[in-house]
This record gives C-alpha cells, sequence and structure tokens, in this order.
C-alpha cells in the first residue's frame, strides 16, 4: 500500500503551470542565521554642526543599538577624529572610551540596553574638511558586519579677527583734526594754570 504524503503551500509558494514550488526568500537577516540566534549591530556617526570656524568646538555624537536578538560581546568603536580638532572632553551612556587610544569600549551589548552613544567634544585649529571615522567590531557575531564602518564630515572656515579701530583716523573722519583737539587741550591747560597762580 503506497503512503499519502501532504504538504500545505501557500500562494507566494505556487510555481508556474508544470506545478513545481518555489521557495520564497528570506529577507529577515536574523533568521537566516541557523542557530536562528545573534546580534545584529547598527552604528551610526553624526555631528552635531556641518560648517564651524575655527576655534569652535564641535560634538560628534557616535552610536550602537544591538537589533538582533542575542548579545553581542567584546563591542568596541575605534573612533579616528580627524586631525586638525583638538581633544576637549568625552562622556559616554555605556562602556568607556580612552581619548589617547580613540577606542570606545562598550563591552557586552544585549537588545535590552537599547541605543548607546559616545559624545566627543573637539576643538577646530585648523581650516579645511574633516572627517570623523568609526569602526565598529565585536567577538561574537554581527549579521550587520559590512555595516561597522561610518564616516562623518564638516567643514572647518577661517574666522578673521576684529578689526583694530583707529582712533585718530575716525576722529578726524569725524572733522575733528587732532591739531584742534590738541589746541582746545592746551588752552585749557594754560587757562588752569593761570587761575591757579592768582
Amino acid at each position: 500500500m503506497a503512503l499519502l504524503s501532504l504538504s500545505c503551500v501557500n500562494a507566494e509558494n505556487i510555481g508556474n503551470s508544470t506545478g513545481e514550488l518555489q521557495s520564497t526568500p528570506n529577507t529577515n537577516p536574523v533568521t537566516q542565521n541557523t542557530s536562528n540566534t545573534a546580534s545584529f549591530l547598527v552604528l551610526d556617526n553624526d555631528a552635531d554642526k556641518e560648517n564651524i570656524k575655527i576655534g569652535k568646538v564641535v560634538t560628534w555624537e557616535v552610536s550602537v543599538i544591538n537589533l538582533g536578538n542575542e548579545t553581542a560581546k567584546g563591542v568596541t568603536v575605534y573612533n579616528q577624529l580627524p586631525e586638525g580638532l583638538s581633544y576637549v572632553s568625552h562622556t559616554t551612556t555605556k562602556g568607556t572610551f580612552n581619548p589617547k587610544t580613540e577606542i570606545w569600549d562598550i563591552g557586552d551589548l544585549s537588545v535590552n540596553d537599547g541605543e548607546v552613544f559616545l559624545y566627543i567634544k573637539t576643538k577646530a585649529i585648523t581650516v579645511g574638511e574633516k572627517i570623523n571615522k568609526a569602526n565598529l567590531t565585536c567577538t561574537s557575531i554581527n549579521l550587520n558586519e559590512n555595516e561597522s564602518y561610518e564616516e562623518e564630515e564638516i567643514d572647518v572656515e577661517y574666522y578673521p579677527p576684529a578689526k583694530p579701530v583707529n582712533f585718530l583716523k575716525s576722529t578726524y573722519k569725524a572733522g575733528n583734526p587732532l591739531s584742534l583737539i590738541l589746541l582746545s587741550l592746551f588752552g585749557i591747560f594754560i587757562t588752569f594754570f593761570a587761575k591757579s597762580k592768582k
């Protein structure tokens, strides 16, 4: 007696007129993993200003979030500050940042941690285009490892110093030549000196 095999398919799996079945591709990057558990880390790199003047401060905002279904292990971000910017200060919402090595050590990052942030304040000391580079790594599987590098660019412009006021020139333009001013002062002095001798 032959065994009867039944299978259930939906409309999307029905093939052409020959009756062949077509598989629907899995577009969810997390469920494509054979173990069905993995991290999916998203890196972002931004600045609070697009254009600044020399001597002004810009704050870089680097963030990471885990959109997978497994805790990411040993998460670090190497944030390379551009030349021509001097480090001022930093704050983090998770982990530690070393301004000398420019490494943000986040540690383990779970889905429940939400988005974590690193803020770095820098001062512009040279003009030109400045590109901040952030590179993310972790010791566990990251299904989004192809998107683990982010750049952010700003422009630093020259800020001309204020022109000194030429008092003598402005006085002359106002219709009071220097000679008249000196003559008036001399007259006041002579009058005062003469009164004091009486």
